[in-house]
């Protein structure tokens, strides 16, 4: 084979070995995707939670779906994450590269709740997996 065909298929493999490879890499990075619509999205990561805080009418019953950003090489945890406000009663854990969607009812009174993540990342007393549930009358 003449040494310019050589390159062009060489060029040619190494194109599309490497698109593959891309992305497959940014699939991995962008997490598990939503499956309910209709529940708010929680993103827990090594980095914190996405979004940090949320606003909810008293009574009203709340579906959450909580995604693991992170893979289970992740070195704090192995990728898992947790939802917990002890005053409410809930301790919502999710495995890496996962999700669920869990619900529950607000309290009858307005106030301010703290979540946290007590698994990873420096534990709750990270404020970066720490974030603030406001119920509003």
């Amino acid at each position: 084979m003449p040494r310019p065909f050589r390159l062009a298929v060489f060029a040619a493999t190494a194109l599309v070995v490497g698109g593959v490879a891309v992305g497959l890499v940014v699939a991995r990075l962008q997490g598990p995707g939503a499956t309910d619509a209709a529940a708010v999205q929680v993103r827990a990561s090594m980095g914190g939670f996405d979004p940090p805080a949320m606003t909810v009418k008293a009574g009203q019953t709340v579906r959450i779906e909580l995604s693991s950003m992170d893979t289970s090489m992740h070195s704090d945890g192995g990728g898992w994450h947790q939802f917990a406000v002890d005053a409410l009663g809930i301790n919502w854990k999710v495995g890496p590269l996962s999700s669920e969607v869990f619900e529950f009812t607000a309290p009858a009174t307005a106030g301010t709740y703290s979540w946290y993540c007590d698994i990873c990342c420096g534990g709750k007393e990270n404020p970066s997996m720490q974030g603030e549930l406001t119920v509003a009358a």
